[in-house]
């Protein structure tokens, strides 16, 4: 199911109603690190079980399937003329939980970005972030919580900050659940020099 048009305008969660929405409560009282964040589709029904296919080696050909639902997101976040911006923005993924990298060999939320970006005429970079052993089961924890649970898991790779200077970034991930991780990925970009950070993902975790 697409996500609707009523929609928070900073994290891009849906608002229940039928018209343009304000900043949810969660943003007005604290604002996320991003400017603005967006996804193609509510996660269930038959993408939840392509993108389960996906990640347990099936469905090689689903990057470039996904690519346009996740390249209109980007468009929808930074205007139509993405591609065509001066500088451009710079693609950059969620680092893969290595755990989780070893086991299936592959990053998929990486290789779903990097379609889009390709489809975008953006340089896409997985090499700026990393990433320790996530903790599980985050959407039972509060805000904050959330946050302290994910402290020192990501980090820069030492030369993001050449690369991030100034720079306008697109983030991108296949699903985002709680928001945290995509919080504290965007919180290092903008520490890192990043002139601001939109956010798409192709999932929503309601």
């Amino acid at each position: 199911m697409a996500v609707p048009e009523a929609v928070c305008p900073v994290c891009g969660r849906p608002g229940g109603g039928d018209g343009p929405c304000l900043a949810c409560a969660e943003c007005r009282a604290e604002r996320p690190p991003f400017e603005a964040a967006g996804s193609a589709w509510l996660f269930g029904g038959p993408l939840a079980e392509a993108l389960g296919r996906f990640k347990a080696g099936e469905i090689p050909e689903f990057p470039a399937i996904a690519a346009p639902s996740l390249a209109t997101v980007a468009r929808r976040l930074f205007g139509p003329g993405v591609g065509e911006m001066r500088p451009r923005p710079l693609a950059v993924a969620v680092p893969a939980d290595p755990v989780r990298l070893t086991r299936r060999g592959f990053d998929p939320g990486t290789l779903v970005g990097a379609a889009a970006a390709r489809r975008l005429g953006l340089t896409f970079r997985s090499d700026l972030l990393g990433s320790a052993p996530r903790p599980r089961a985050q959407r039972a924890l509060s805000r904050v919580e959330r946050r302290r649970a994910l402290a020192g898991v990501f980090f820069l790779r030492p030369h993001a900050s050449a690369v991030l200077a100034g720079r306008e970034v697109l983030l991108l991930d296949d699903v985002r659940t709680t928001g945290s991780t995509t919080a504290a990925c965007a919180r290092l970009l903008r520490r890192a020099g990043a002139a601001a950070v939109r956010v798409a993902t192709l999932a929503l975790v309601e």
